[in-house]
């Protein structure tokens, strides 16, 4: 038999397989539906039921009937339902169609449910007498008939199982002989598998011995193949090891071209007879030649026709050998810097080489030279100003005083720095104040001598080393000429702008200081001209030392003084003339220092303006006035004094608003007070913001009316809501008519403005009325009280004039 027959024969046997198992699976689904059919015998179960219920209504009728029994009525109808849900039973589901069958049972079924109705008026009142033997007699003349219908049931019954029993008989014979069927066909595969193995290892063994033939065939011509292989191999390494020599020649000139005319550095190199062997493109490009000069040309030919053709780098590279030859003549390496005429400079390295001639590298350093040059002034000199800078200066001071202590004379160090520059920066820009300082270099180069020096040391502080002093007074004249040129207007882009200058003076005198400790006693003599009147020159003096460290505890306990809570508010009643009444109270600060005692405000507030505590401590004052004026009658008004400093801040509208909310102050109970300095600051942005403070609902004051030059510009720019008359004005006003006349033209200047006038430092009775007289809205001073403590306070004039007279 063939292989492919063989494979039909084994695909017929797994298609009888599937076949054989698709009519099984019909055959089980057949004998479960048989089974199902089992639910059938029910029909002779059901009628038997109905038949014994019926028996048991009778027997209760009748013991029912008979006196003394033990039957009740209950009973009887429990009997009578049982008996009625069974004949339900009679008329549904198989039941029915088994009465269907026959007419007679159709009539035994109606009869049943008829004798059932009419009975059930009769349970219904079986007290009545008489009617328990009538139900009975009804029901008895039914008994033979129900008893014919399920004896029926009982033959139909035995029908249908017998029925059942020959189709399982019939399934079971089928099954089996499949079953048989499938055993056998298995045995067959398995038979016709068997064959087909031993068929593949008769064709196996076939296969094995061909293989073995191939093999050794394909070892004959293996071994002929590895012989013409080694011969081709070492033909093929021996050209291989050509090209890769070849390749590697090849490799190392193009590396060593590109070696040579890629470097940064010019390379020539030159035999024993003074040939030229080779130069690279950097050398060519240095000295100018051009693609003529080729390797092996005599160095002096080259540099003649470079002359020739006055090429630009021609007398360099004549210079350079020169310089070249000597060494040649010493047989020594060297390097050196040779200068063109041209500009140019150049760094040559001469090496020799063992036979003969030389090689040297090239480069030109001129931008090298002029970068140096540069960082090395850069290091040196102001960027902006281009004066010398701090660096410099202290270089410059260090050998004058070697020099002076040589020869014998005396120095001098000037510090120096601008009065209101910080003004003009904030108002007119880091721009204009650059501008400003190179204007105020210029001015300061104008004012010393040849020999000295003027240095920038920072911002705008400045220093000026006089070389030789031969008496004090040389010093306080150069002071003096720095003071009155500085001081001079400066016209910048279209706006004058007028600044001024303190000197301090440091001598070199016997004690022969360091340099720093110098610079330190003139930074002190300038901090005392600063603190003595802006716009002069003081000399170092001992005691400045003293002073200093004194202001740096100061200041050490004054950063220290607001987290140790050490300050604290003291209030000043502010009187309504028209009224006789405290209208509302001044905030002033106070200062209770732990070892010192009570610190004066005019003492520490500058210092804290200096060193950048003014903003916070003014937000603490904010925040204290509103919080203890919460407190008050809802009349009384707070006055709280604003800084320059804290008007400078981007954050003041904020902080006010946040010392409102929290207090719970009413905005329109809250005066700040302003001084004119305020204004001199950037106009625009100072007007936005008292603007957004008058929105708040704040009232704005301007203090210290009257001392500054442009007092009434400023009302005009701003309504403010009150003018105080500087107290300077008050405290003449009974000895100067002057000030008498002023202050009333500040009271018609009010009224007619619609301000309120505030009159400060009211001492006298004789002040008092002659402001009442001239029209003040408010007076305010020792008079009426003096500062006191928030819960000291009260609120009422009359009050107050009782305590005093006690």
């Amino acid at each position: 038999m063939s292989l492919r027959t063989l494979k039909l024969v084994l695909a017929v046997v797994i298609a009888s397989f599937l076949l054989s198992a698709v009519y099984i699976s019909s055959l089980v689904v057949e004998r479960q539906n048989a089974l199902k059919e089992i639910s059938r015998y029910n029909i002779a179960w059901l009628a038997s039921q109905a038949v014994s219920e019926f028996a048991r209504l009778e027997q209760r009728l009748n013991a029912f009937s008979v006196p003394g029994s033990d039957v009740d009525e209950d009973e009887v109808q429990l009997r009578y339902d049982i008996l009625v849900s069974r004949s339900k039973l009679l008329t549904d589901g198989q039941f029915e169609a088994f009465v269907q069958l026959d007419p007679e049972r159709q009539a035994t079924v109606k009869g049943l449910n008829d004798v059932l109705a009419a009975v059930h008026p009769l349970i219904e009142q079986l007290d009545t007498p008489g009617n328990a033997e009538k139900a009975y007699a009804l029901l008895r003349e039914h008994e033979m008939p129900l008893a014919g219908l399920a004896s029926a049931a009982n033959h139909y019954g035995g029908q249908l199982v017998a029925a059942d029993q020959q189709e399982l008989i019939r399934l079971h014979w089928l099954f089996s002989g499949l079953a048989a069927c499938l055993i056998a066909c298995g045995i067959g595969l398995m038979a016709l598998l068997g064959w087909h193995n031993n068929l593949l290892g008769r064709a196996h063994q076939e296969l094995r011995s061909l293989t073995k033939d191939l093999q050794t065939t394909s070892g004959e011509l293996e071994n002929a193949h590895k012989a013409l292989s080694f011969a081709y191999r070492e033909l093929q390494n021996r050209n291989e090891v050509l090209q890769a020599q070849e390749l590697e020649l090849r490799t190392q000139n193009e590396r060593f071209d590109a070696a040579l005319n890629n470097m940064s550095h010019g390379l020539c190199m030159v035999d024993a007879d003074q040939r030229v062997i080779v130069y690279n493109a950097r050398f060519a490009e240095l000295f100018g030649l051009d693609d003529t000069a080729q390797p092996g040309t005599p160095l002096e030919s080259l540099i003649g026709a470079l002359e020739h053709r006055q090429a630009h780098g021609a007398s360099a590279l004549r210079q350079i050998s020169a310089e070249q030859e000597d060494l040649m003549r010493t047989g020594r390496g060297a390097s050196f810097i040779q200068e063109d005429p041209g500009g140019k400079t150049f760094s040559i390295s001469h090496q020799p080489l063992t036979e003969g001639g030389w090689i040297a590298i090239y480069e030109d350093i001129t931008e090298r030279r002029r970068a140096e040059s540069q960082i090395a002034y850069m290091a040196h000199h102001d960027a902006l100003t281009d004066l010398a800078n701090r660096v410099l200066f202290r270089e410059r001071l260090e050998q004058a005083l070697a020099s002076a202590k040589r020869r014998g004379n005396s120095l001098a160090v000037l510090c120096l720095d601008l009065d209101r520059f910080k003004d003009v920066n904030d108002s007119l820009g880091h721009e204009t104040g650059d501008l400003l300082l190179k204007a105020v270099s210029a001015r300061l180069r104008s004012c010393i001598r040849d020999g000295d020096l003027v240095a920038r040391l920072g911002g705008d502080e400045f220093a000026v080393l006089q070389c030789v002093v031969h008496e004090p007074h040389d010093c306080a004249s150069l002071a003096s000429r720095i003071i009155n040129i500085v001081g001079m207007p400066y016209e910048i882009d279209g706006q004058e702008i007028v600044i001024g200058t303190s000197v301090g003076i440091a001598l070199d005198n016997e004690a022969k200081l360091a340099p720093d400790q110098l610079l330190k006693h003139a930074d002190l003599a300038l901090y005392r001209a600063k603190s003595d009147r802006r716009g002069t020159y003081r000399f170092f003096e001992p005691e400045m030392d003293a002073q200093l460290q004194a202001r740096r505890l100061l200041e050490a306990d004054l950063r220290k003084a607001l987290a140790n809570d050490e300050f604290e508010l003291y209030y000043q009643p502010q009187i309504n003339i028209r009224r006789h009444e405290i209208s509302g109270f001044e905030a002033l600060l106070r200062w209770r220092h732990p070892e010192r005692g009570m610190v004066s405000p005019a003492e520490f507030i500058p210092v804290a303006e200096d060193i950048g505590l003014i903003a916070p401590l003014g937000d603490w004052v904010l925040e204290r006035a509103c919080a203890e004026a919460a407190n008050w009658p809802k009349d009384i008004k707070v006055a709280v004094n604003l800084s320059p400093v804290q008007f400078r801040n981007r954050a003041l509208v904020e902080s006010v608003d946040k010392a409102l909310t929290r207090s719970g102050l009413s905005p329109s109970r809250l005066e700040l007070e302003i001084t004119e300095s305020v204004l001199l600051q950037d106009n625009e942005t100072t007007v936005a913001t008292l603007h957004q403070l008058r929105e708040l609902g704040v009232c704005v004051a301007m203090d210290d009316f009257g001392t500054g030059y442009s007092s009434l510009s400023y009302l005009r720019s701003f309504p403010f809501d009150k003018i105080k008359i500087d107290q300077s004005f008050v405290r003449e006003l009974t000895s100067r008519a002057d000030c008498l006349a002023i202050v009333h033209s500040i009271t018609r200047l009010g009224a007619s403005l619609g301000m309120i006038t505030t009159a400060e430092g009211v001492e006298t009775e004789e002040q008092y009325q002659q402001l009442r007289a001239a029209g003040c809205t408010e007076v305010q001073g020792y008079y009426f009280g003096r500062p006191q403590p928030a819960r000291d306070l009260v609120f009422s004039l009359f009050v107050e004039e009782r305590r005093e007279a006690l």
